[in-house]
């Protein structure tokens, strides 16, 4: 039952806090969820799929945190991959941050193909809506 209310508030909390389409259309499944209501953060543990219109994310551990507005995603490794028509793109990484559905990074051994076009780095920054990457 926790488990459950835990959901249907951070679902509230992206409906209500935030401006971006991704947060808008966001579905976070995982085995485990905890929220730290000192911290204004929900933790989803093992096996974490993020689906929105715009990407597909797979993660052993994801973190929101309402105050940064950020999600952190950690697994090794972390994929991402377009959920968009006419933008196909896929990665992975040990730590992904969605800032928000125009920022994104890939942190750690990370890796992304878009269109004909593949980057390996340490650090990667990506807009999933334009296809912008840059790397570090």
């Amino acid at each position: 039952m926790i488990s459950k209310l835990a959901l249907l508030l951070f679902l509230f909390l992206f409906s209500v806090h935030s401006l971006s389409d991704f947060k808008n259309d966001i579905k976070i499944s995982s085995d485990t969820i905890e929220f730290l209501k000192k911290s204004n953060q929900i933790n989803f543990f093992n096996n974490v799929e993020i689906n929105s219109k715009f990407v597909k994310i797979n993660a052993e551990i994801a973190a929101y945190d309402e105050i940064k507005d950020v999600i952190s995603l950690i697994g090794k490794p972390s994929t991402i991959e377009s959920n968009k028509d006419g933008s196909s793109f896929d990665g992975k990484a040990e730590k992904i941050i969605f800032y928000t559905d125009e920022k994104v990074h890939l942190i750690g051994n990370a890796s992304i193909k878009y269109e004909n076009i593949s980057i390996s780095s340490n650090m990667i920054i990506f807009n999933p809506e334009t296809g912008q990457i840059s790397s570090e």
